[in-house]
């Protein structure tokens, strides 16, 4: 066999197999002419000893290749994440429950305990704190490689390396221009047939985490009651059960019900009802940010900064203002990208009329919540006052938005139908 052939067979394999290919050229044409019979003894003992050398090699790297967890990279910032077995798991040594040996874990940082000691599993932070200005870190674990197969996006750097025989890939998200960045890594464990994402807010941190980490059968697992509900207690049961979305529009002085149902058991069809009532947004006027108004009826009204934002110590409203506008990106093909534009903006108080009940929900609009309520009773009704900013470039699509619920229940066809109503008012278009 030429070298020829063996590039032509083999040529297939990382840049040291080329290399040993050419030199095998080289012997190959300096003795062209000086054939010998001892000389190509030599040369095919060579020539096979190569062979086997890139044989093994490319057995390895398209093991790696083939087999294992892959990253297949789609568009500019997307990575195709799945794992393909070699062969299917022998799913009775594998348990169906694993958990995390964590062989490193930061200075400091513990399981995350809420207010009443639970423990948040899989999550870490500064002290174990809920909420902490420090970086913190998590895991998802997908035990069965068949639930792991997603795409991350916005990933602008990645890597692979194997660790102690599992393969890890790093990548590097980012989902703005110029914006902060958070740090991923997927590990698979071939032997519990599982994959480990570990997600983390410093780099240097999650590689010592993920280099660190093992897993062992969960013994502890306790699989979670199902629970049956009575036929005796719940008349329903049987009952086809859907939900729908609605959106219902209503002008300046129309007058709509308003009604909030909560589900709860036994079965969705039990939807015990927290309030009615009949609503009417009677009007609509600018005012010179909260002069006259009472501060403590604001949303944040003891935090000095937050009234910085939007208002002189006079209480009139700081306009224009520099507003800070993203483009987001698809996480495929493009970041998000952050503008900034100087605009001005208005601040409008909003009258509404709550009558033949109790209202408990939320008044919102298409550029957030009311950061200013108040209330008062008048004529045997409820009147609030509500507080929007918005800018200027927004006045005509600005519009109240308040939720509410309904179910109907049709005994004829067993069926019940929880309808979520999103009614909204349109509050200047038409002004």
């Amino acid at each position: 066999m030429k070298a020829e052939d063996i590039k032509r067979l083999y040529d297939v394999s990382p840049k040291l197999h080329k290399s040993i290919v050419n030199t095998l050229h080289q012997l190959d044409d300096a003795s062209v002419e000086r054939y010998q019979k001892r000389k190509t003894v030599h040369r095919l003992i060579i020539a096979f000893a190569v062979l086997a050398l890139v044989v093994a090699f490319s057995t390895v790297a398209y093991a790696t290749i083939l087999f294992g967890l892959l990253a297949e990279p789609v568009g500019k910032y997307g990575l195709d994440m799945h794992v393909v077995r070699e062969s299917t798991p022998d799913t009775a040594e594998n348990p169906k429950h694993v958990r995390l040996k964590l062989g490193y874990i930061p200075e400091g940082y513990e399981q995350i305990k809420d207010e009443n000691g639970f423990v948040e599993p899989n999550k870490y932070s500064y002290g174990g704190k809920p909420v902490s200005d420090r970086w913190g870190f998590t895991f998802l674990i997908y035990t069965g490689a068949d639930s792991y197969s997603r795409t991350e996006t916005y990933i602008v750097e990645s890597r692979e390396t194997i660790v102690n025989g599992h393969k890890i890939i790093y990548m590097t998200q980012q989902f703005e221009d110029n914006g902060d960045k958070q740090y991923l890594a997927a590990e698979y464990f071939d032997n519990w047939d599982t994959v480990v994402v570990g997600y983390c807010g410093n780099q240097n941190e999650l590689v010592k985490i993920m280099e660190h980490l093992d897993l062992e059968e969960d013994t502890d697992y306790v699989e979670p009651e199902t629970e049956t509900f009575d036929p005796n207690y719940d008349p329903y049961a049987g009952y086809a059960f859907s939900m729908e979305d609605e959106t219902r529009e209503y002008q300046l002085g129309e007058t709509f019900t308003w009604s909030r149902q909560i589900v709860d058991a036994p079965s969705p069809a039990y939807c015990y009802k927290d309030g009615k009532c009949e609503i009417t947004v009677k009007s609509v006027k600018e005012n010179d940010g909260i002069k006259g108004l009472d501060r403590d009826n604001l949303l944040a009204p003891d935090d000095a900064e937050w009234y910085a934002r939007y208002f002189n110590s006079d209480g009139s409203l700081k306009t224009p203002y520099t507003r800070t506008d993203i483009e987001y990106g698809d996480g495929i093909d493009s970041l998000g990208h952050y503008g900034s534009q100087e605009v001005n903006r208005h601040f409008y108080l909003v009258t509404v009329e709550v009558k033949n009940g109790s209202f408990t929900g939320q008044f919102m609009t298409n550029v957030g919540g009311a950061i200013y309520q108040e209330k008062h009773r008048e004529n045997g009704a409820d009147i609030f006052a509500i507080g929007i900013i918005v800018d200027e470039d927004e006045l005509d699509a600005l519009v109240l938005s308040i939720t509410s619920a309904e179910t109907i229940i049709d005994d004829e066809t067993q069926t019940i139908v929880r309808k979520n109503i999103d009614t909204v008012i349109p509050l200047l278009k038409y002004q």
